[in-house]
């Protein structure tokens, strides 16, 4: 390992707070105090790892010094993307994109090699902001303040604020995703370590052991996760009086090993480079053959690769920054009648400013920058006449070996024309703007999914798709691929990856391969929801037709229907999945219907705009353990129900048993419809332990009984009732419902009836 100290990286004697590398290794930047301001600078890391280029003075080493920053800048991150986010003093954090064109120094400030230009400012903390943290696969920065607050921002639409985290009573000075992005750590001066959940963004984990006898004497506590993602190693914790580093593994959250040897406390940990060796640029230059009947085939393969045409890949060229031109420096030089000079200026055209610069490509920098220009003057025999204004043409003359050039390169040469359409193809059903009855998907600058160890992101540029996907921890994509329309959906599950493009297509891959299972799928209208669970995706689009297809070896159709007349006009879908296959959607009017595929048909199993079932719903669960399993049909109705809000509707229900009843049996039938089997237990026991309370409900509690009991001897017909439902033997669960009975002494004789005969029956079968 070297330690290299350039002298040169300085902020004019102010000190300096933080230094980040940027992801290509081609420049990095530090953040501190400036005169009188805040100050980052951005700095070209050739020099530091080259002596040559350090002692060579056409390499510049600062490329440019941002002195926007009111206060001291505590901390500067690069993204993946090559963003730039500093955070200071004045509470602010700015967000910075290298630009293409000249002159971005302020007024009294250095000059600069490159431009980078504020393209967002984030106001959100009331007080200092001490560290930022770039998420590893999603557009989210988060920042950590003197506030006690973390809030977690959405990159994608600058400033929109994703999540503000509040449960730290002191000053926040650290915090770290996970590799995956599944968890953000934070760490404060309250002597806790807090590790937050990415998918609700509530609390994982809240360690504080290790930090019982820790002061806040130190300005950042700046933690960090191992490359692997297993282990998260903090700052400024103690064991035996002396300062340690702790190590938390991510299984448990357990804390039993840490780092010993510093004599004054931790106040930064930062984990190894997630790469230690690059890849070759070429693979496979020297191949040993293996097998002699493979140079039997080389000759032929050799003669049909001279016959067939291999379309050829133009190379792609990444520029950092577009020098800025000179003024031209040819001008033309007339005499008029009189024998006086006249000199024609030519136009000079401000330089244009690239904000898409490939921020990402090795950099080029020159130190002979065009400020000067050697005026070469093109003498004309021409005689014009005095004050005539007249547009001088350049003369050409044509020759027989110039000609034969031209056409040559005519000849051999390809016109490319690097052009963008004006307008994108448009779906054909967008003509018909009335059957929209749902608002179809629009595009964002980045989508990003996960799909089992597989991170998938997507991200929009220059109206075309790029299609990422990263396994486990690895900051190379295992596998990309660019489409050539913007992506408006994403989603992913460990099998398959399905992608909806800004045309209306539909594309499909393998998360792991990343090979088409299928060519692209055309729905009949624009997409307003796309969704995969397992190996099934399903698309809904805006004309309300649910499409369901299963993608795998051989690809297949398994629903295809229509929820028009289920969106009434002016509602929007508020929820959608899949569950055994099937299509469960919820609708912003409160209502949630599941398509049963036996019945051909929507069923509704939720409405809470419905007086009648709001009441009920509201009776049953307001009851002490009556609280549902998690499970398909609590997660759609909760969603119901928080659409509703908490008033309740008026009139009363006079008589609330019977409705209560009844919407006992309605959730029972769901969970049956849904096929979820531990949500069918709780409600029969729900319906059962209500009936057991009741007068004049006999024969409905019979009717239950009777339906689990079965016939009552084994020579009985069995065709129509079935022992099994849900994977339940009804057997057992009518051991479970009598159990209920039996701690009710009003209905000890109805016990006593129904637990002979099962006795009876499983004596018959044994």
């Amino acid at each position: 390992m070297k330690l290299v100290k350039p002298n040169w990286v300085t902020h004019d004697g102010y000190p300096i707070f933080s230094i980040d590398i940027h992801p290509d290794g081609k420049r990095f930047a530090t953040g501190g105090q400036g005169g009188d301001s805040g100050r980052v600078v951005i700095w070209n890391m050739e020099p530091v790892v080259s002596e040559t280029a350090e002692l060579d003075s056409n390499v510049p080493k600062m490329l440019c010094q941002l002195d926007n920053h009111l206060a001291c800048v505590n901390c500067v991150r690069w993204s993946n993307s090559g963003l730039l986010a500093s955070g200071g003093v004045d509470k602010l954090i700015m967000i910075w994109r290298l630009s293409g064109s000249g002159g971005s120094s302020i007024f009294g400030g250095k000059a600069s090699v490159e431009t980078w230009r504020c393209i967002a400012t984030l106001r959100s903390h009331e007080a200092d902001v001490l560290d930022l943290a770039w998420a590893p696969h999603s557009p989210w920065l988060a920042s950590a303040s003197v506030d006690n607050s973390v809030i977690v921002w959405d990159a994608s639409k600058f400033p929109a604020v994703v999540a503000v985290l509040k449960g730290h009573t002191g000053f926040v000075k650290g915090i770290t995703w996970d590799p995956v992005g599944k968890y953000l750590a934070s760490q404060s001066d309250d002597k806790t370590l807090r590790v937050w959940r990415t998918t609700d963004w509530t609390e994982a984990a809240l360690i504080s052991e290790p930090f019982d006898e820790c002061g806040g004497t130190t300005h950042v506590l700046r933690l960090s996760w191992s490359p692997d993602g297993q282990y998260l190693v903090s700052a400024h914790a103690m064991n035996g009086g002396g300062p340690t580093a702790q190590i938390i593994e991510r299984d448990g959250w357990t804390q039993d090993k840490d780092f010993v040897g510093h004599r004054k406390a931790v106040t930064c940990v930062s984990s190894l480079h997630e790469r230690l060796y690059g890849k070759p640029l070429v693979q496979g230059g020297c191949m040993v053959m293996e097998a002699p009947e493979l140079l039997n085939l080389k000759q032929p393969a050799s003669n049909q690769s001279s016959q067939v045409s291999v379309p050829s890949i133009p190379p792609v060229t990444n520029t950092a920054t577009t020098p800025v031109k000179g003024p031209i420096n040819k001008q033309i030089e007339t005499r008029t009648s009189d024998g006086k000079r006249r000199i024609t200026p030519m136009f000079i055209p401000p330089p244009a400013d690239t904000t898409d610069t490939n921020i990402t490509g090795t950099p080029t920098f020159t130190s002979k920058v065009q400020t000067k220009s050697s005026i070469v003057i093109e003498k004309r025999n021409d005689v014009v006449a005095p004050n005539v204004t007249s547009s001088v043409k350049p003369a050409t003359v044509d020759t027989p070996g110039s000609s034969l050039t031209l056409k040559r390169k005519e000849q051999t040469t390809p016109r490319i024309h690097h052009s963008s359409p004006s307008k994108k193809p448009k779906f054909v059903s967008d003509r018909n703007t009335g059957q929209m009855l749902l608002p179809p998907l629009k595009p964002s600058s980045s989508l990003s999914q996960q799909a089992g160890h597989y991170a998938v992101t997507v991200t929009n540029s220059q109206g075309l798709a790029h299609l990422q996907v990263f396994k486990g921890t690895d900051s190379e994509p295992t596998w990309d691929i660019y489409l050539g329309y913007s992506a408006v959906a994403l989603a992913a599950s460990p099998a398959v990856i399905a992608l909806g493009l800004e045309d209306g297509s539909l594309h499909t891959f393998h998360p792991a391969k990343g090979c088409r299972p299928a060519p692209p799928l055309a729905p009949p209208a624009p997409l307003a929801k796309v969704h995969a669970v397992g190996n099934a995706v399903m698309v809904i689009s805006s004309c309300g037709a649910v499409r369901v297809w299963e993608i795998g070896n051989t690809c297949r159709m398994i629903v295809s229907t229509s929820a028009a007349h289920l969106a009434v006009p002016g509602t929007s879908l508020l929820s959608c999945t899949l569950y055994n296959g099937m299509p469960h959607v919820a609708f912003t009017n409160a209502r949630a219907y599941i398509y049963h595929k036996d019945m051909g048909t929507w069923l509704l199993i939720g409405d809470s705009q419905d007086p009648v079932w709001r009441w009920s719903s509201f009776n049953v669960l307001s009851t002490s353990g009556n609280r549902a399993p998690r499970g398909p049909l609590s997660s759609l109705q909760e969603g119901l129900l928080r659409t509703a809000g908490n008033t309740l509707p008026n009139p009363r229900l006079p008589h609330s048993a019977p409705s209560v009843v009844s919407y006992l049996e309605q959730q029972l039938l769901a969970s049956k419809a849904l096929g979820s089997a531990q949500e069918y237990v709780h409600w029969l026991m729900a319906l059962v332990s209500f009936l057991l309370t009741q007068d004049g409900l006999e024969k409905r509690l019979r009717l239950i009984l009777d339906d689990l009991l079965g016939p009552s001897h084994t020579s009985a017909s069995k065709s129509v009732w079935d022992p099994v439902i849900l994977g339940n033997k009804k057997h057992k669960l009518l051991g479970d419902v009598l159990a209920v009975v039996g701690g009710h002494l009003r209905w000890q004789r109805l016990y006593l009836e129904y637990s002979e005969q099962l006795t009876t029956l499983k004596n018959q079968i044994n």
